[in-house]
């Protein structure tokens, strides 16, 4: 199918469409770096790399492992593995976990063949393999089903305010514990990521960190490995830019071995998590740009941004706006600032949810984050927030006008 592709310049007020020729509205992402959304937008060097690599072949196992140093210099790790999404390298770290100390063991990624019969025992034929994984119920979340999806299975210890060092020592069991699960943006209660790495070293089991969300800032990349985390999982296509089904995984050399014998291109969990060749060379450009990103500057144009919404939206009656922050779980450091509204229904006529809802019948569709407490903690009920980290130029204006007439006060 021929696409004719006319790229103008936007008027005053406007923005390209790119998918205005399928049809289809473009979105003003006045959200996060959510997959619904499509991740980030990579820097155009990203899909240079793509594209060449996209001109020949190459053997995909050398490839992974060409990556897979690049990601472990960055994650001061022993090695490291490119994955199709952070959840996917979750995947791959929980069957890592799960086989080791097995037969599998024996074998390298480079032999090509021989391991089949033993990587395909996961997720069902799981006897004789230890494959539960203790994890603090604060720190659960929407996206460890991936420790379930590999074979594994969870114990729960503590409540909502999370478990004591004692529940976790005692949740190990020597014939059925494979590793710690620890969500990073999760655990804002109960033991730290070192209290849960020194009980489970004690006992001998690594532990698998979800730090999927958790940059900036870059040094977050080193944070976990640094402090003895076995094997920890980012996403690709956020913060980090590069494509939107890329991800890291970053840990000890023997446990990224056995996770890369159960990945693409190989007959295990991971096999239909595939990466193209274009995908790992443009995950591995976007990290490459994301390490020398400054990011103090870019945070200071957001947060002016931020500061531009509040006092625009502060000005209309019924309405509550001041500038918030996405912080660290572990020293509270600024991530991101939001524009925060909350509004008096009685006043203004409509709620906050309406009027994120509203946002998003307009054309262009605007995407905010209603009540975000996954990435605000606490205090956020009844808040509607705009981010302006993820908007291109001549979108912040469209924004604030559109607020402005749903309002009425435009």
């Amino acid at each position: 199918m021929d696409v004719k592709v006319d790229v103008k310049v936007p008027e005053l007020g406007k923005v390209y469409n790119p998918f205005e020729k399928y049809g289809l509205k473009r979105v003003i992402n006045a959200a996060t770096s959510i997959t619904t959304l499509g991740g980030s937008i990579p820097d155009p060097s990203v899909f240079e790399v793509m594209t060449d690599a996209g001109k020949s072949f190459v053997s995909i196992v050398e490839l992974q492992q060409w990556a897979g140093k690049r990601i472990a210099e960055a994650c001061h790790a022993e090695a490291g593995l490119p994955t199709a999404s952070a959840c996917n390298g979750l995947m791959l770290a929980v069957a890592a976990c799960i086989m080791k100390g097995t037969e599998l063991e024996r074998y390298d990624p480079l032999q090509g063949r021989g391991w089949s019969n033993l990587s395909m025992r996961l997720p069902l034929r799981t006897e004789g393999l230890r494959t539960e994984f203790i994890v603090q119920a604060a720190c659960r979340n929407s996206y460890d089903y991936a420790v379930e999806c590999a074979g594994g299975w969870f114990v729960e210890v503590g409540g909502p305010d999370g478990a004591t060092m004692e529940e976790m020592r005692e949740a190990y069991d020597p014939e059925r514990t494979a590793g710690y699960y620890f969500t990073a943006r999760q655990a804002r209660k109960g033991p730290s990521i070192e209290e849960v790495i020194e009980v489970a070293h004690g006992v001998g089991v690594p532990v698998v960190v979800d730090a999927a969300a958790e940059n900036p800032p870059k040094r977050k990349l080193w944070y976990y490995t640094e402090r003895g985390a076995d094997l920890v999982s980012y996403s690709g296509g956020k913060h980090i830019a590069g494509p939107n089904n890329s991800g890291l995984l970053a840990g000890r050399a023997d446990l990224i071995k056995l996770a890369h014998l159960q990945a693409y291109p190989f007959s295990g969990v991971g096999r239909a998590a595939k990466m193209s060749r274009e995908t790992i060379v443009g995950l591995v450009r976007a990290l490459e740009i994301y390490l020398t990103h400054d990011e103090e500057a870019a945070f200071r144009e957001k947060e002016g941004w931020a500061r531009r919404f509040a006092k625009e939206f502060g000005m209309i009656p019924g309405v509550e706006s001041g500038v918030v922050y996405q912080r660290v779980v572990e020293d509270g450091e600024a991530m991101a600032a939001f524009c925060s509204l909350v509004l008096d229904e009685g006043v203004c006529g409509v709620s906050g949810r309406e009027l994120s809802s509203r946002l998003r019948e307009e054309d262009p569709p605007i995407w905010t984050l209603w009540e975000p407490g996954f990435l605000l903690g606490d205090d956020y009920e009844g808040m509607l927030c705009i981010n302006p980290q993820y908007m291109l130029k001549g979108e912040h204006e469209i924004v604030i006008r559109r607020v402005k007439e749903i309002l009425g006060v435009a």
